[in-house]
This record gives C-alpha cells, sequence and structure tokens, in this order.
C-alpha cells in the first residue's frame, strides 16, 4: 500500500461522465461538490478519479458530443456513464434518438476504457415529484423505456451495470435531497456502495464498505443547507 495516498500500487484512472447525479449534485462539501464518485474513487479503493466530466443538464446527445471526445483522450482504465434522467423527465423523449446517442456513446468509452465501463439504469425518477397520476405513470413509462435501452446497450457491449431500478427508495429511505429529485448526502454514499459491489462481483473491488448508516441529525441540517445554498446559486428553481 502507498503510505502516502492509502491506495495499492498500480492505482488506474477513471473517467466519469454523465449529468447532476455523477456531478455531486445532492452531496455539497462547501461551495464544491462531491458525490457518489468521488465516494466510490476514495482510498483505499483503486481507482484514481482523473476527470469528472459530468455536467447539471446534460442529456446523452450532449455527453456524447461534449464528454466523450475528452474521456477517450484520457484513456482511462474505467469510464462510468451515467446519464439519461434529463432525457427522460423532457414529455418530448424519444426512446429512438436516446438509443442512438447512449449506443454511440457506451461503444466509444467501451473501446477507449482498457478494463471496463460503469453503466446505471434509471430509478423511480417519480417518486419524489410532486406529480399528477398521469404524470407520473407518464414518467414511469419514458424511464422504462430508457432502461430497456441501458439494459441492452450495456449488454451488447459488455459494460458492467448498476441496476438502481433494484435499489431501495430514496426517498423512503431518507436518502432525497430537499429538491426532491437527486440523492442526498447519505444517498450518493449509498450509490457508491452499490457502484463498488457492483465492481466486486466483477472481481475489480475485493471489499465493499457496505451500505452507509444515517448521518447525525447536525449534519443532515448542515447539508440540507449547503444543498438549497447550492440550489439557489446554480439551479435558480430549474430541474435538472
Amino acid at each position: 500500500m502507498d503510505v502516502t495516498s492509502g491506495r495499492a500500487p498500480g492505482t488506474m484512472e477513471l473517467v466519469a461522465l454523465g449529468d447532476s447525479l455523477t456531478e455531486g449534485v445532492g452531496d455539497p462539501h462547501g461551495r464544491r461538490l462531491h458525490g457518489w464518485i468521488h465516494h466510490l474513487t476514495q482510498p483505499p479503493a483503486p481507482w484514481r478519479l482523473s476527470a469528472n466530466l459530468a455536467r447539471t443538464g446534460a442529456r446523452a446527445a450532449h455527453v456524447r458530443r461534449e464528454q466523450l471526445a475528452t474521456a477517450v483522450a484520457l484513456a482511462p482504465a474505467v469510464a462510468t456513464c451515467v446519464v439519461g434522467v434529463n432525457d427522460v423527465l423532457d414529455r418530448r423523449f424519444d426512446a429512438g434518438r436516446f438509443a442512438v446517442e447512449y449506443e454511440a456513446l457506451v461503444g466509444g468509452l467501451r473501446e477507449a476504457a482498457h478494463v471496463g465501463v460503469l453503466a446505471m439504469t434509471l430509478h423511480d425518477l417519480s417518486e419524489g415529484l410532486p406529480l399528477t397520476r398521469r404524470a407520473r405513470t407518464s414518467l414511469r413509462s419514458r424511464t422504462a423505456a430508457a432502461n430497456k435501452v441501458i439494459e441492452e446497450v450495456a449488454g451488447a457491449h459488455g459494460a458492467w451495470l448498476l441496476e438502481a431500478r433494484e435499489a431501495v427508495a430514496f426517498r423512503g429511505a431518507g436518502m432525497l435531497s430537499v429538491d426532491r429529485l437527486h440523492p442526498n448526502r447519505r444517498g450518493h454514499r449509498y450509490l457508491a456502495a452499490c457502484a463498488a459491489e457492483v465492481l466486486r462481483g466483477e472481481g475489480r473491488v475485493q471489499h465493499t464498505a457496505g451500505p452507509p448508516a444515517a448521518d447525525p441529525l447536525g449534519l443532515r441540517l448542515r447539508a440540507t443547507g449547503g444543498h438549497l445554498r447550492w440550489l439557489a446559486r446554480h439551479l435558480a428553481g430549474s430541474p435538472r
């Protein structure tokens, strides 16, 4: 073990692509964001985060156009690709168009990342949002269509798949942030634990920490305040 970094020798480079979830919205740390990708790559994990290219509001087409070339140029060992939320929040969502963009995105990453690519399905986005029954049904239908694409493309390219559909309900488990869409700090750490478990199953990680315990009340209140301030500065009330 490297005593200066806490990492094992031969630490591999990881590049993250995607939207606000991977950027870390919901897990503020001062004026910065942490998020699940930060927690996943902390020592003694065998990955070093060389770049987090994820940006709030990104859709699959944006990730392909604005992030893919940079990720390919970095030639990482591992790439993570988590996208689709902003696509399905749009009522004009076109599953066929999403499939074209997602196929090109994952295919390009799979060729560039010499160890592997980690993808993630979408959880039930409607569970925390104030929607009518009709709107909730429609959003769930679009989410299911996107998940079908994600599952098929990941399988075709041999990408590792984190099944967020099988994760616990964020709202019921106290892991949803105050914007009712993103995970809070505990939720992000939970996603990191789920991702680590997928990598452990693939023989890429030896040990995982397991799901995180609930934070103390004071820490939860401070995190909520930090997230509200972040929302006020960056999102201006626009859903992402």
